[in-house]
């Protein structure tokens, strides 16, 4: 069983079931263990932790079908993930202390089962962001151009998603523009964008849009196109993320 909580900077995966090959992806990613310890291989490294994060475009392989984790990806561009980034500090991942951990898979034993809705969801993530010790800071994206370009971003309903387009709103060329998004989030322009669509399907998916549909409203050319860019980035097609799966779209300050 696999639960999803889609919000505007984040996804929240709880699931007994993941089970991914090894994949890097623009996320910044927070794994923790709801049982005790799990086995990762991140950056070269085989390691057995109860919790780590792990920096964007770092590959990993997270093998653990039948052990229970909790996933938090996030958007690399948002204020959550500059946060989580003072641990690690300019390294590729960092491990949770133990001690740490085991208030974590306390408060959630105990308060878990009471997420039903947006509301209950927003109160069990603050708590949760409180004993990881993370508060919200500005991010690093100094350009308002760039900060503008991520909200329509955002808040886009279109399925083209034309860099030239926003480029020329912006009275700059393509490759000024994937300079200053790099410059500013550290990440390319190409790769946030094909994760923006990536997130964009999985929505409508969950929504009850065929895996076909959603791939075109979404931007891919194909559903095989946007099974295989799951695959590659989440280690997981669409249709293995949305098999004996629960999804709730919430909102939330982070």
């Amino acid at each position: 069983m696999m639960n999803l909580y889609g919000a505007e900077h984040h996804l929240m995966v709880v699931s007994d079931a993941i089970d991914a090959e090894e994949h890097r992806h623009s996320f910044l990613q927070v794994t923790i263990s709801l049982t005790g310890e799990f086995d990762i291989d991140v950056a070269g490294q085989s390691l057995s932790c109860p919790g780590i994060i792990i920096n964007s475009n770092v590959v990993h392989r997270l093998k653990e079908a039948g052990h229970p984790l909790m996933l938090l990806l996030i958007d690399s561009t948002s204020e959550m993930a500059a946060s989580f980034r003072r641990y690690l500090e300019g390294q590729q991942y960092y491990v949770f202390p133990q001690g740490m951990m085991k208030s974590i898979r306390e408060f959630v034993q105990k308060e878990y089962a009471g997420v039903k809705d947006p509301d209950s969801y927003r109160s069990f993530l603050g708590q949760l962001m409180m004993l990881l010790g993370v508060e919200q800071v500005n991010t690093a994206i100094v350009d308002p151009r760039i900060r503008e370009f991520i909200q329509l971003i955002k808040d886009c309903t279109n399925s083209e998603h034309s860099v030239s387009q926003y480029a020329r709103q912006f009275g700059l060329s393509n490759s000024r523009m994937s300079h200053l998004f790099k410059e500013n989030t550290g990440i390319s322009l190409s790769g946030y964008m094909v994760l923006h669509k990536l997130q964009k399907a999985t929505y409508l998916i969950f929504e009850g849009l065929s895996i076909t549909d959603a791939a075109m409203a979404a931007g891919f050319d194909s559903p095989s196109h946007l099974a295989a860019t799951s695959k590659q980035l989440l280690g997981m097609t669409a249709k293995g993320i949305r098999k004996d799966s629960v999804f709730l779209k919430v909102s939330c300050l982070y």
